[in-house]
């Protein structure tokens, strides 16, 4: 997290305002994403972090004559408030009020916005255009981005090297991957297919590499011909002998141009009357939009790379049940060391423990995000990152929460546990078990194929509804195989119309926050699979099986609230931890382990 203090932030916004009077702008746009539109970022992406200081991994500021607004949703608003105060800078909340609504509402004069055309995608800015033609505000595409002129110092672009990813890892090999993508790209009347999600890249081709921090990707982007050729849009010192024999068995032609040379390629496929297929929500709106290229040579269609990405194969499902054991021997590990320690431990000594014994796993890679180690109060911080400013000291009778993943050759983690220090009161007990009850109904679905994750997240959601209460996060989100923590289609929320299919992985975390109090969240990973059919009844329902393996805290529930099937769920669950993670642990930890799960009668 870049440290900035808010004279330099105040400054920095009156050098965005004098850009764009001398370009006869009225405002300026700025996301949080960077060319590939990934929720994560490299430091040298993090515009929207240089210039105000929000870290968040969503959110988009506002640059107007007299006032300056980031818009947030609910994971970062206390995040916002904190890292932009005394910036001049107002925190709104996208769930009360969107940036374009909120234009619509408060301009009342003619004014033009400027945006950076490689960080919004085609439906984004199509979507904004809808708007603004019936408004008194258009939008304009800027050549060059008003933060990249001002940002001294600036870290390096990512340069890390191409790693194949060995089939024994991937279990499809890239061949066959790109074949069944090629007789998609022709049902479809595509000649062409540009690739802009790096995690899809990765793994279309097998490939890893460490351009992100806690993802194993390369960021690039290439473009796919319906016979199978594909060129590669990438600096060639990137490519070694290794990487490059790998790639040269992926397809019957592979060729590496440098980035910018993806437009030539693209005037030349349109020159030759050939279709492009494009994702409009991950391409930026400067690829298909550029001077010379003409948009209605365009299929516009979801990515058809993203939904075989996201149903695992049975090597990848073997390699994230293996990952899960290693994940959880860490955690039990961790948990263990936090019962028993007798030594002062603050927020930053607790994520370091998690950290480093996760590191001790084999095949571990890096964290698969920045681990959120929340006591007391800053646990209701959802998407909290400590700092030696923010670091709390544990004490007695509080909640810690711990939100940690890691990658590693055999698959992604991210799991969450709330933790109590001393004695809970009787709201902790309360809302924990709230929590618990959400989270075991949503376990224990049965339901049938074609079944989306909007109609699932009401089974976690109801616990809340009946008490007044909500979370403003999605119940889950998808999980990618040694690729991005947070992956689609597949999703649990209010408004995921994805399918839910065997294979997905999703996470299951419904989650409780008391500002300046506590936070609750309990975040196990599941895969769909096929539910075993009755004799009366021959249709295929889907059901979840839990992959992660940690005891829960038993001081935080009250078993009286919890129904016989509940308890029996809580038991079969702490069962499994203990017979698949016991093994690998000291006999002293072994036996403490025995003791978290024992059975509750």
């Amino acid at each position: 997290m870049l440290k900035i203090n808010h004279t330099t932030i105040k400054r920095r916004i009156s050098k965005i305002r004098s850009y764009l009077n001398k370009n006869n702008l009225e405002g300026f746009i700025q996301p949080r994403s960077d060319s590939y539109l990934g929720e994560y970022v490299p430091k040298h992406s993090a515009r929207l972090e240089w210039l105000c200081g929000f870290s968040g991994s969503a959110g988009e500021i506002l640059i107007l004559p007299n006032k300056v607004l980031l818009f947030v949703d609910s994971r970062y608003t206390l995040q916002a408030i904190k890292e932009i105060k005394n910036t001049g800078i107002k925190v709104i909340l996208v769930s009360e009020i969107s940036l374009i609504d909120w234009l619509k509402n408060n301009i009342k004069q003619n004014i033009t916005i400027g945006f950076d055309p490689w960080l919004y995608s085609v439906s984004k800015i199509n979507e904004i255009n809808k708007f603004s033609q019936k408004a008194k505000f258009n939008f304009r595409s800027i050549s060059l981005n008003p933060i990249d002129l001002l940002w001294e110092n600036r870290p390096k672009k990512p340069s890390s090297l191409i790693v194949p990813h060995p089939i024994k890892y991937a279990g499809i090999s890239a061949k066959k991957k790109i074949k069944n993508l090629s007789y998609k790209m022709k049902q479809n009347k595509a000649d062409a297919f540009i690739i802009c999600q790096p995690d899809s890249l990765a793994w279309l081709l097998n490939i890893r590499g460490r351009d992100l921090i806690h993802t194993p990707i390369i960021l690039a982007r290439a473009i796919i011909l319906s016979n199978g050729d594909i060129y590669i849009f990438i600096n060639k010192n990137r490519i070694d002998t290794k990487a490059l024999k790998h790639l040269q068995l992926c397809s019957r032609i592979i060729k590496i141009y440098s980035e910018e040379l993806i437009f030539k390629l693209i005037r030349e496929l349109i020159t030759k009357n050939k279709k492009i297929w494009i994702d409009p929500i991950f391409t930026p709106h400067a690829i298909v939009y550029s001077k010379k290229i003409k948009s209605s040579s365009f299929i516009k269609k979801p990515c058809p790379i993203e939904l075989p990405k996201s149903i695992k194969n049975k090597t990848e499902i073997k390699g994230s049940i293996e990952a899960h054991k290693k994940d959880g021997t860490a955690l039990c590990n961790f948990i263990h060391w936090l019962s028993t320690s007798k030594q002062k431990i603050t927020e930053i000594s607790a994520s370091e423990k998690i950290d480093n014994l996760r590191s001790k796993q084999s095949n571990f890679i890096c964290k698969s995000f920045e681990t959120i180690s929340g006591f007391s109060s800053n646990g209701a911080i959802v998407h909290y990152k400590v700092s030696k400013t923010s670091n709390l000291e544990f004490k007695k009778n509080n909640l810690y929460l711990v939100d940690s993943g890691g990658q590693y050759l055999e698959g992604t983690t991210d799991v969450t546990r709330s933790i109590a220090i001393g004695k809970p009161s009787n709201d902790m007990i309360r809302y924990f078990t709230i929590v618990l009850k959400a989270h075991i109904s949503l376990a224990n679905a049965i339901f049938p194929c074609g079944t989306s994750g909007h109609e699932l997240d009401i089974l976690a959601r109801k616990y809340f509804w009946q008490e007044g209460i909500d979370y403003g996060h999605s119940t889950g989100h998808g999980v990618g195989s040694c690729l991005s923590v947070h992956e689609g289609p597949q999703r649990i929320s209010k408004g995921s119309n994805a399918i839910l299919e065997p294979g997905m992985i999703l996470s299951n975390e419904p989650g409780f926050y008391l500002k300046n109090n506590f936070g609750i969240r309990i975040e196990n990973l599941m895969i769909v699979e096929k539910f075993k059919k009755n004799k009366f009844n021959k249709k295929l329902m889907l059901s979840f099986k839990t992959l992660t393996l940690a005891p829960l805290d038993k001081k935080l529930i009250n078993y009286k609230a919890l129904s016989k099937d509940e308890i029996n769920w809580l038991n079969d669950y702490h069962l499994l931890v203990y017979k698949t993670i016991g093994p690998s642990l000291t006999k002293e930890k072994k036996y403490w382990l025995k003791n978290m799960c024992k059975e509750v009668k």
